[in-house]
């Protein structure tokens, strides 16, 4: 959810400096992986406030492992500066998650 927020705001403090009203949303989208030690829940809200559209929940050791994984994932795109790779994108887009709203 604060991937949508931070995205939204930089696009809205551009539109400023370039003498622009801002409009751009944020959605609100939550995809979250919370690790318990070997153990861990894993769910995805959208939006995270209700009412929802989207809403699953699942736990188990299986969690750990995914979240370990996308530690290893997250910190190797932010080195080589890709915060957004086009396949992750369109993954998340065919799961219906998407950080700002369709103007």
């Amino acid at each position: 959810m604060i991937e949508t927020m931070v995205t939204a705001t930089v696009h809205n403090i551009r539109s400023a400096i370039d003498g622009k009203s801002p409009e751009q949303k944020a959605t609100w989208n939550a995809v979250c992986l919370a690790d318990f030690g070997d153990n861990g829940a894993a769910f995805v809200a959208i939006p995270q406030i209700p009412p929802r559209n989207v809403s699953w929940f699942k736990k188990g050791k299986w969690v750990h492992l995914a979240k370990v994984g996308f530690e290893k994932y997250f910190i190797r795109k932010m080195k080589k500066g890709n915060t957004e790779p086009v396949y992750e994108k369109y993954v998340l887009k065919l799961m219906g998650v998407t950080r700002l709203h369709d103007n």
